[in-house]
């Protein structure tokens, strides 16, 4: 199995472009429906990505930026109802025909976003990966509000 990283022009620390780089080679070791994983600012950036050999873009690159920035101002938004009393969010899960797309928010300022084939070998594969984004993430303060509309 081949995987293609790339770094983005980021502001990680050397340190965390190397804990990042690993969870996201992480994750597409565990499973191969695995399509593409990235770590990204609050405000949607991608910072490191991984995505797998051979697979073609069901969505263009610029179309899955865009679902991340939604995806990051969601993230703000429940971040409204953890101060209402359901507590901090844990990660997402939603689905497509084709794929499913896994959030995870990794720290106060940066998320994980997992995209995976629509056709689990065993339904608990999901809960798996988000399990493992959760692991590598650390409880957050609150998320940043600066990116709140």
């Amino acid at each position: 199995m081949v995987i293609n990283t790339n770094v983005y022009k980021t502001g990680l620390k050397p340190v965390n472009m190397e804990k990042h780089e690993k969870l996201l080679n992480m994750l597409m070791d565990f499973n191969p429906l695995v399509r593409f994983t990235a770590v990204c600012s609050h405000d949607g950036e991608i910072k490191w990505s991984s995505q797998r050999d051979g697979i073609t873009n069901i969505i263009p690159l610029e179309d899955t930026k865009a679902s991340i920035q939604r995806a990051s101002a969601s993230w703000n938004a429940r971040e409204d109802l953890s101060e209402n009393g359901t507590g901090r969010g844990m990660y997402t899960i939603t689905a497509y025909e084709k794929i499913k797309r896994i959030t995870i928010p990794l720290d106060d300022d940066h998320i994980l976003f997992i995209s995976t084939d629509n056709a689990p070998k065993n339904e608990k594969d999901y809960g798996r990966l988000a399990g493992m984004g959760t692991r590598s993430s650390k409880p957050t303060t609150s998320w940043p509000r600066s990116n709140r509309h």
